[in-house]
């Protein structure tokens, strides 16, 4: 089940260079979602759980430039376990300019803890098949990082789920990527952050590729892999 956004990008989402921040076009991707969600709620309301995300591969072709017309499209395409796999493609005159494979985890309300996914739920989404899907984890490589600064979690940037929104982690390392032209975004959520902790963010540059590590009291939180 293709489920399709229609937006515009604002003005006031983009840089100085016109064209989208990554964070807001995170923001766009998980409002398609968002939206989906919305279309099944009847059949989902026996879920007992939420949906976290635990995993983004994002490949762009084309970054969205300011006024742009976007269609957003999402759909499901594999269950394995605990794992729910989702796709979503960016279209800009007919033309795909970004496309994403993410990972997604289903939390139980009462315990915290991942669900194993069941075939009926699969069938509720309605499975797309013939697409990629994020096979494994992103992984950091070792080397000399340097300390960029710190980020105290605020709450403007705490969602639903009551810890910090996905968008947010892309907003706060974008301030210390010096170029423009990125051809994948590539982010792994360890461990979640909650409102007033402080995450270190950690930065290691190795040729086209630029890593960066979040953590919080001693603990990896989030990876995070910019290839140019």
């Amino acid at each position: 089940m293709k489920v399709s956004l229609n937006t515009k990008v604002m003005n006031v989402f983009c840089g100085s260079n016109s064209k989208i921040r990554l964070n807001k076009l995170f923001d766009y991707m998980l409002e398609c979602s968002i939206k989906q969600e919305e279309l099944l709620k009847e059949k989902l309301q026996n879920l007992n759980g939420s949906w976290i995300i635990y995993q983004w591969d994002v490949d762009i072709l084309e970054l969205p430039e300011k006024f742009d017309d976007l269609i957003i499209q999402t759909y499901h395409t594999y269950t394995r376990k605990f794992y729910a796999f989702r796709n979503y493609d960016v279209y800009k005159d007919d033309k795909l300019i970004v496309r994403a494979k993410t990972k997604w985890l289903l939390i139980n309300h009462e315990k915290k803890l991942p669900m194993r996914l069941s075939n009926e739920l699969a069938l509720i989404y309605e499975r797309e098949d013939g697409y990629d899907i994020v096979e494994k984890d992103l992984e950091i490589i070792d080397g000399d990082y340097e300390k960029c600064g710190d980020y105290t979690v605020r709450k403007t940037d705490i969602d639903y789920n009551r810890h910090a929104n996905n968008a947010r982690y892309i907003e706060w390392i974008e301030n210390y990527l010096d170029f423009e032209e990125i051809k994948r975004i590539e982010v792994v959520y360890k461990k979640e952050l909650k409102l007033d902790e402080t995450v270190e963010i950690y930065k290691l540059v190795d040729n086209s590729k630029i890593f960066f590590k979040l953590i919080a009291n001693g603990v990896l939180k989030t990876i995070i892999k910019i290839t140019k």
